[in-house]
């Protein structure tokens, strides 16, 4: 029986192609994971575009926040719930001639919601955000009947002055 060598291997030819392509798997499998790693990397390691005095507010909410629920049907308009159930969050309320409230959803940090009740009018509005600090929907509730929209001018000016509230009484900024 004769075996081939290959060249410098001292190893048989079969024994030498088993060889180099297992060498090949893993070089395909160490290329695979520096690859993912670098991606991983990078993804995470580009500056978060999360406004950090609302990262802030936010922490504090959900440590330090009262147990609250935010109503099916203002879950439903606001696109959290499409079931239409109720939404446990965490909030701080401020009550007076009109309830201001910060609320962070429990189950999804991410859906903030910044709400207005002006009961002698009967009249409500709810802005939904992210830690972007952009609203994205609003709901107005006249009567016990709820709109949603996507927010008007008008909207995003008074959805300003509310998160600037709420960030002044959440996450002051330090002193200077």
């Amino acid at each position: 029986m004769m075996r081939f060598m290959t060249k410098g291997s001292g190893l048989p030819a079969p024994a030498a192609r088993r060889l180099t392509a297992s060498r090949k798997q893993i070089a395909i499998l160490i290329l695979a994971h520096v690859i993912g790693s670098s991606i991983a990397l990078s993804q995470s390691a580009s500056p978060s575009k999360a406004q950090p005095r609302l990262a802030i507010a936010v922490d504090k909410t959900l440590t330090q926040g009262r147990d609250a629920i935010l109503p099916p049907h203002i879950s439903h308009l606001l696109g959290i719930s499409p079931d239409e159930r109720e939404v446990p969050v965490k909030q701080f309320a401020q009550i007076g001639e009109v309830v201001k409230g910060f609320e962070i959803s429990v189950a999804k940090h991410d859906d903030i919601v910044i709400f207005l009740e002006d009961r002698s009018n009967k009249e409500s509005t709810f802005y939904l955000t992210s830690p972007l600090g952009r609203v994205k929907k609003v709901v107005w509730v006249k009567a016990g009947v709820g709109y949603d929209r996507p927010p008007t001018a008008k909207d995003k000016n008074a959805f300003e002055s509310e998160k600037q509230y709420w960030l002044d009484l959440l996450a002051p900024k330090p002193p200077k």
